[in-house]
């Protein structure tokens, strides 16, 4: 099977989760013996170990637009000699033209809810970049969900969330969707050897005095929930300390925000493997207090090393954390659970250690073992089954129902 992969992000250049994603699929794919060649954004055109690079300016909101219009037209020249069976798209984007074989699309995320959510929240929304990412980029993003759900053959979504959305404004049947949450790569995960713990002194920060938020700092992202929830904590509890990791737009308002309150550390960007691991084995709790998300990585990363999570209840995240048994669901915007929440992990430890235990028996269960690569591959060969793969005609479906045959859910969607 000959398979084109078509990614904005790839390694090196791995910007958030969509990154992530292609280099586990694409990497799983190939053990498994599919030839898979890889359309990608670089620096400067180039082809070297089945992946092409191609430039693209760095134009803010636009890099994808002009990156899928150069990676179309490379795929359909690649295909005259090559002669793919199918091209999975890595994401929406705005695409014009039509593949001409069987075409699958990831979708991540759905632009029109972050759309009306930040809508709604504009007057709150402290920075320029997120405001200019509002008005310009989801408008694009909305368009590009359209564009990609009617010429993909076959949708795969990470969670039900995404589905449902997909549904609801792009009108795309439920026999079209197959959901595949993502999954995290627990080898890789437990090759990585964390340094000595003294190395936090570098930080001023202390073993199990510190909770952590790993993440792109934007808006959607609720950070400032979180200082606000730690600034409740803080009052009680004054020698534990809030450890942000991740850059972002909205990183000058959160410093300034939270430049009055003892013990919050912003680090910035953590690429080492090796000190994103010791910040996950030394904190006692991981929040998530997003105010829009999907599947975030960082729940698995902290469920796998054995750390409870507090995590807003909004996307895909409860099918992923227990409340009660992995962690706590709250509320977005709810400074307010989130500090009670935080105040009784840190003053209770056996429940921490059974939280931990818990999520990661989860996260062996559920997303590893590579169930994401074969679940993908099984929707490959289901449409090269077929005798005549077309581009199927877009339709409202008279009832929501999702295929997801490898999860079951309650009726909360976990």
């Amino acid at each position: 099977m000959k398979v084109c992969f078509i990614s904005f992000e790839y390694p090196p250049k791995v910007l958030g989760g969509l990154g992530v994603y292609a280099n586990q699929l694409v990497k799983g794919l190939r053990d498994k013996g599919i030839d898979v060649l890889t359309i990608t954004w670089g620096d400067r055109n180039e082809y070297s170990d089945h992946v092409f690079r191609i430039f693209t300016p760095d134009v803010l909101y636009w890099r994808r637009f002009f990156f899928i219009n150069k990676a179309v037209s490379l795929f359909l020249s690649l295909n005259r000699s090559k002669k793919f069976d199918l091209v999975h798209l890595n994401g929406a984007y705005p695409i014009r033209r039509n593949f001409k074989i069987p075409t699958v699309c990831t979708f991540h995320s759905t632009n029109f809810p972050q759309f009306i959510s930040g809508f709604h929240a504009f007057s709150s929304i402290k920075t320029l970049e997120d405001q200019l990412s509002l008005v310009f980029r989801n408008p694009v993003g909305i368009l590009a969900d359209i564009f990609s759900a009617r010429l993909s053959d076959k949708i795969i979504c990470p969670s039900l969330s995404i589905a449902r959305e997909l549904q609801s404004y792009c009108f795309v049947r439920d026999d079209k969707i197959k959901v595949i949450p993502n999954e995290v790569d627990l080898k890789t995960l437990d090759a990585v050897k964390a340094p000595d713990a003294r190395l936090l002194e570098k930080y001023g920060i202390a073993k199990e005095r510190f909770v952590l938020f790993v993440g792109r700092l934007t808006y959607l992202k609720g950070v400032d929930y979180l200082i606000e929830a730690f600034r409740l904590v803080h009052e009680e509890c004054n020698d534990i300390k809030l450890v942000i990791v991740g850059n972002g737009p909205s990183m000058p308002y959160l410093r300034s925000f939270a430049r009055d309150i003892d013990g919050v550390l912003f680090v910035g960007r953590v690429d080492s493997p090796n000190l994103k691991k010791l910040l996950y084995e030394s904190c006692f709790a991981v929040v998530v207090p997003s105010i829009h998300d999907t599947l975030p990585t960082v729940v698995l990363e902290a469920m796998m090393n054995k750390k409870p999570v507090i995590a807003s209840n909004v996307g895909g995240i409860p099918i992923m954390v227990r409340s009660g048994k992995s962690g706590f669901l709250v509320k977005p915007k709810d400074s307010e659970s989130i500090s009670h929440y935080i105040k009784t992990l840190y003053q209770n430890p056996e429940l921490r250690r059974k939280m931990g235990e818990y999520g990661k028996k989860i996260v062996e269960k559920r997303f590893s073992c590579g169930r994401m690569v074969t679940e993908t591959l099984k929707v490959y060969e289901t449409m090269l089954s077929q005798e005549k793969p077309g581009h199927s005609d877009l339709k409202e479906p008279a009832e929501p129902r999702i295929r997801c045959d490898n999860l079951t859910f309650d009726a909360c969607g976990r």
